[in-house]
């Protein structure tokens, strides 16, 4: 639930303690303040401001309502069905697995991975930062095998394509001794 939910959830809230507090003032017999309330609230000149507000509690109450009953659905990737139920694994798990296996390859420095899933499986977009001495088309292919080979030994999920983007080249720091 964002901010502005949770803005609505607090007016709401809040606005609905009060009216059920004045209620049950009212109905413990002290109506004289509420009901000196209800005839100034009730005069013609707010009847136009009593349906506004009327309608937007009632869009309030059904967003809340909607919110509440809305079912967060993870990303995740179906790997293996079988007679005793479904194996998942997260995209994000995915992703931090194809991060581990290129950044072992010698000459990266730094990897970003995101997985999209494709109907023959699921494409992998790698932006990375290498060292500027290596062969950025033979690294790229070693790349390319390792994360697919990496993913389908460990998840058992056929990676259809690997998108390889060189993002910046860093030279190595050297070290002081």
């Amino acid at each position: 639930m964002g901010p502005f939910d949770r803005g609505i959830l607090l007016l709401y809230s809040f606005t609905l303690t009060l009216f059920f507090i004045a209620l049950g003032i009212f109905l413990a017999g002290w109506s004289g303040p509420v009901l000196r309330l209800w005839q100034e609230v009730n005069a013609p000149a707010y009847q136009e401001v009593l349906w506004i507000l009327l309608v937007l509690y009632i869009i309030m109450g059904l967003r809340i309502l909607w919110k509440a009953l809305k079912t967060e659905r993870k990303k995740q990737a179906v790997v293996h069905e079988s007679g005793m139920g479904q194996v998942r694994v997260s995209l994000a798990a995915i992703e931090a697995l194809a991060e581990k296996t290129v950044a072992a390859i010698p000459g990266i420095k730094e990897v970003k991975a995101k997985v999209v899933s494709s109907s023959q499986g699921v494409a992998l977009n790698l932006k990375l930062s290498t060292a500027p001495d290596i062969n950025i088309p033979s690294v790229s292919e070693d790349i390319q095998r390792e994360v697919k080979e990496g993913i389908y030994s460990v998840v058992g999920l056929a990676v259809s394509e690997v998108r390889v983007a060189v993002e910046s080249f860093k030279a190595a720091k050297p070290r002081v001794e």
